[in-house]
């Protein structure tokens, strides 16, 4: 009978070792940027429908991964942290909510509107997606309003806003992050409604300016 040599064997308990690892790893936690339900209690309806516009984002941060800044400015991706949806989707998402809560106005994703129904419609372009351990949430974002079969003044706006970070790891800087996107869609909101688009004091914005009413656009 032939015995495997003792490297072999050697060999064979280290790869068993390497698998029994990988096997009892932690599974990856998964985030979202989205309001739970429980606090989403909507308001009185509006009298008009929000649209909004898929997102665009950065390609550093658009990974499955948190992706993490220190500082001095490296980035490490946070492989067991990731985002339940692709992150242009979870910022959609979240915007959209904010908003449907803030206006008390229903998402046309949702609800087909009639081709003369009237709408907001709502469009971000995220310049800057920012987590930084230990510090603060950072959300660049350009971004548009404009009234279709409605009244209202649409705007073209630039929005920086600055969320601290309350605790440590992975879970505080999505907090953070969740605030500042909820503080955005506020200063959106604002601009709907006619009024400042500083929405709070963690938002400032860079530049805004009156968009012309375009003609024959379809809310649909």
């Amino acid at each position: 009978m032939k015995f495997p040599s003792v490297r072999t064997a050697l060999a064979g308990a280290a790869l068993a070792a390497a698998l029994a690892g990988c096997s009892s790893s932690a599974p990856p936690r998964y985030y979202t940027l989205s309001v739970p339900a429980a606090d989403a209690a909507p308001r009185v309806q509006a009298g008009y429908l929000i649209d909004v516009l898929p997102v665009s984002v950065p390609a550093q941060a658009d990974q499955p991964q948190l992706m993490v800044r220190t500082e001095e400015g490296s980035v490490a991706a946070l492989y067991g942290e990731r985002w339940a949806a692709p992150l242009a989707e979870e910022i959609r998402d979240a915007l959209s909510d904010a908003l449907k809560r803030d206006l008390g106005a229903l998402d046309v994703r949702t609800v087909k509107p009639a081709a003369n129904a009237p709408v907001w419609r709502v469009q971000a372009d995220v310049q800057g997606f920012d987590l930084v351990a230990g510090s603060r949430a950072q959300l660049d974002a350009t971004w548009r309003v404009r009234p279709l079969n409605t009244a209202g003044e649409g705007r073209l706006c630039r929005s920086l806003v600055v969320e601290n970070v309350d605790g440590e790891g992975a879970p505080a800087l999505v907090a953070a992050q969740r605030r500042a996107v909820a503080a955005l869609a506020g200063a959106m909101a604002a601009a709907i409604r006619g009024g400042t688009e500083d929405a709070g004091s963690s938002v400032r914005t860079l530049g805004c300016t009156a968009l012309p009413r375009a003609q024959g656009e379809n809310p649909a």
